[in-house]
């Protein structure tokens, strides 16, 4: 397929197209997700499992889902109709890039109103709000935070805003600008925050706490915990890398640039916790202490450090750098397809789609305040949408795409895409995209139907 098929360009080098997949797949995931599920399911043990995850579920889909995209070189939805009208599949397969494209929106109702909370604390560091707390007061100043509706719809709309601005430029022009400058100072000022909790914080017990493996705290549980993360880290099932494969030149290697990727994002979830952790031992803080974890024991943590305040203005407002790179993503799949199949501009298709998100963030906002009443099995509206994404949508369209890929287009076909130049290679991913991601994938799925 020749390279001008793609109607919004080519990626200008392989290192865009790695900045932007890795941008898609580095979010809150890692800094904020990351850390306290290490910390709630034992450190090492944990880490050593969602290694292997990432390498033999999510590595393998990812690259099924790029090499997917870059068959035909148009939108999610598209791709697929013109491979059931040349009979490589059936036309029923269109189900699965809008159950991918619907998952990603929903997930950015909650991940922007997320998102915002970090923009809220990054203005308290700046106003002092964050100085001199207890416990109990950075408990009392999160839950009054919560409390504010108003408050948290502001940011909500700021973060919403800023993303369909981004989204709403030429992906191979405008994505590519933010990315080659954004995820790389993530990384640096990462790296630099990493070095200075291990300075000053308790690094001997960060990292036998993070590396010790204690195989007492391994149940299926975790287990199903570490495949879920690897694929809601890697945004696999979300239909942004099966866009983003539509932008790859036909000489990239989608295994090396995939690995790139995938390494990329194992590199920030570490330095997130090796942030975090040094940190929590050297001031008495439990690692397990959950979701609340940034929000309310981080910036006791700050304010004991010199130049504390700086620190914690710095780390949230990353925090609000990688929600950004990933959410981008997630309204791309629909994006592109309004934008290719009914000419109407990117900006626009970005607002419409936006606006549509932006009404349903509204609904998790309440959820945390007015309307925090449990809806179904003792959850509220927030629980529910985050564990139907998270554990039965996106590994549900991991499982369709990648079957898609591994049992119903030919071989040969995919050989034609250079999916690893080396056939050992080719035959490694082929192989435990069948016979491991996809089982595997499928038991997360299962257990998320039957509440496991």
């Amino acid at each position: 397929m020749p390279e001008s098929r793609c109607l919004q360009g080519i990626w200008s080098s392989p290192w865009i197209f790695i900045f932007a997949a890795a941008g898609s797949a580095i979010g809150l995931g890692n800094i904020w997700k990351f850390p306290y599920m290490l910390g709630e399911h034992g450190g090492g043990a944990f880490l050593l499992i969602y290694c292997l995850c990432l390498v033999v579920v999510g590595l393998p889909m990812l690259m099924a889902e790029v090499a997917l995209g870059r068959t035909v070189r148009s939108n999610p939805v598209d791709t697929v109709n013109d491979l059931a009208e040349r009979r490589v599949v059936s036309k029923y397969w269109v189900v699965v890039p809008y159950v991918a494209g619907l998952t990603g929106l929903l997930i950015l109702s909650f991940y922007s109103v997320i998102a915002g909370w970090a923009f809220a604390y990054s203005r308290r560091a700046v106003t002092g709000t964050l100085e001199q707390l207890n416990t109990v007061q950075s408990e009392a100043l999160f839950q009054s935070f919560l409390n504010s509706p108003v408050e948290m719809l502001l940011w909500h709309s700021v973060f919403m805003g800023l993303v369909v601005i981004v989204v709403g430029q030429s992906v191979t022009r405008g994505l590519s600008n933010v990315v080659r400058i954004l995820l790389p100072t993530l990384i640096f000022v990462l790296l630099l925050l990493a070095a200075y909790a291990l300075v000053v914080g308790a690094s001997a017990d960060a990292i036998g706490f993070m590396f010790r493996l204690d195989w007492e705290q391994v149940t299926f549980d975790v287990a199903l915990s570490a495949i879920g993360h690897a694929l809601f880290s890697l945004g696999v099932g979300l239909g942004a890398m099966f866009s983003y494969g539509a932008y790859m030149s036909k000489r990239m290697s989608i295994a090396k640039a995939c690995t790139i990727v995938v390494g990329l994002d194992l590199l920030v979830s570490i330095l997130a916790a090796l942030i975090i952790f040094p940190l929590t031992f050297e001031f008495g803080i439990n690692a397990d202490s959950g979701p609340s974890l940034p929000f309310v024991t981080l910036p006791i943590i700050f304010d004991l450090l010199p130049a504390g305040q700086a620190i914690g203005l710095v780390f949230f407002a990353l925090l609000a750098l990688a929600a950004l790179t990933s959410a981008i993503s997630m309204m791309e799949l629909f994006v592109s397809w309004m934008h290719e199949r009914f000419y109407i501009g990117r900006l626009k298709s970005a607002f419409l789609i936006g606006i549509g998100v932006w009404f349903c963030g509204i609904a998790i906002v309440l959820s945390f305040n007015h309307w925090d009443t449990k809806l179904l099995f003792d959850l509220n509206l927030f629980e529910l949408v985050d564990n139907l994404t998270s554990l039965i949508l996106l590994p549900m369209a991991a499982v369709a795409l990648s079957v898609l890929v591994a049992w119903v287009i030919p071989e040969p076909m995919l050989k034609n895409e250079m999916i690893a130049k080396n056939p050992k290679h080719f035959r490694w991913w082929y192989t435990t995209l069948k016979y491991v991601s996809i089982p595997a994938a499928v038991l997360i799925t299962v257990a998320g139907w039957i509440g496991v």
